[in-house]
């Protein structure tokens, strides 16, 4: 069966009790989500199968209506005595195939599990390099032409900056699984480029960043073209000493739009009653420290190193004066 959100509320209570003893870090989408709260700004799109009547097996595929070309795979399973019969196959075959009906054009989805990528690397999917995510580019591109494509295409396009959407869930994953020459993207939400560490998350990515804002201590921001392209993300998190810590990268293609969204993450921390705003960067991000500097911020000292794939690096603290 097929079910858009929202979703009736007892049909999301069987897929909270196949989904949540499964995925024990959670899952991508809430609850809410799932029962029409992110209308219309995401599509989110519920696959099952019954046996017996029984709840046997699901999956999910969330994408924007602004950008249905792009979407992410996820909450791929089923019950126990379901598995092996074939189902998580069927209901993975139906999600693609309804997807590319719908427009779609790139699909997404994360996974550790070795057996499963076997599986979905017979449905059509390949291995991202630098990360544990693959990616079903329907005109059978590698996903790392999809990416270099994706990003040359709208090079030179106008970019605004703007507070967040569910819409952005998908359009994130692009520029989160892109190449970038700095080290640490974003030290509030843990994001490191993946040519220095390896990203295991998909949906989940929105999820790391909504986290952010979640208690109110914290935003975040999107750059992006009209279309919904997003080109650049930016953090602001208050702390427990009354300090704000900002962050933020963009593509390449659009390092223009940083500085606008560094002023918008440093504004919420002035607006928001920050006693200072700083940030952190690693030693080995010259051009980004850099960058900081270009917008007033000063060295303020040695900041605390990072994990980086089970090496420590040293960061420096900037500090806007």
């Amino acid at each position: 069966m097929r079910y858009e959100a929202p979703l009736d509320s007892a049909l999301v209570d069987e897929l909270m009790d196949l989904w949540l003893p499964i995925f024990e870090d959670g899952i991508d989408l809430t609850r809410e989500a799932l029962l029409g709260e992110e209308v219309p700004h995401s599509t989110i799109t519920v696959y099952t199968r019954r046996i017996a009547g029984k709840l046997a097996g699901a999956c999910l595929v969330a994408s924007s209506p602004a950008l249905p070309g792009l979407g992410g795979l996820g909450e791929v399973a089923t019950t126990s005595d379901a598995r092996r019969t074939g189902i998580a196959t069927a209901l993975t075959q139906q999600a693609l195939g309804d997807f590319e009906e719908h427009g779609g054009r790139a699909l997404f989805l994360g996974t550790v599990n070795p057996a499963a990528a076997r599986i979905y690397h017979r449905l059509g999917w390949r291995k991202l390099a630098g990360a544990n995510l693959m990616l079903n580019v329907l005109n059978r591109e590698s996903p790392e032409e999809f990416i270099v494509d994706y990003f040359r295409r709208i090079r030179g396009e106008t970019v605004s900056v703007r507070a967040p959407s569910p819409a952005d869930r998908a359009p994130i994953i692009p520029l989160l699984v892109a190449p970038h020459d700095w080290q640490a993207l974003d030290f509030n939400t843990g994001m490191m480029s993946i040519r220095y560490a390896v990203q295991d998350s998909c949906l989940g990515l929105y999820r790391r960043y909504a986290a952010i804002a979640s208690d109110g201590r914290g935003a975040w921001f999107c750059a992006d073209t009209d279309k919904g392209h997003v080109l650049g993300l930016s953090t602001a998190r208050l702390d427990a000493k009354g300090g704000c810590r900002v962050d933020g990268f963009t593509h390449s293609y659009h390092a223009d739009a940083w500085q606008a969204l560094i002023q918008a993450a440093i504004r919420w921390g002035v607006e928001n009653g920050a006693t200072h705003v700083y940030a952190d960067v690693s030693v080995e991000d010259e051009e980004k420290r850099s960058k900081f500097e270009s917008v007033g911020l000063s060295d303020a000292g040695s900041g605390d190193p990072f994990d980086l794939s089970g090496r420590q690096v040293g960061t420096r603290r900037l500090q806007l004066t």
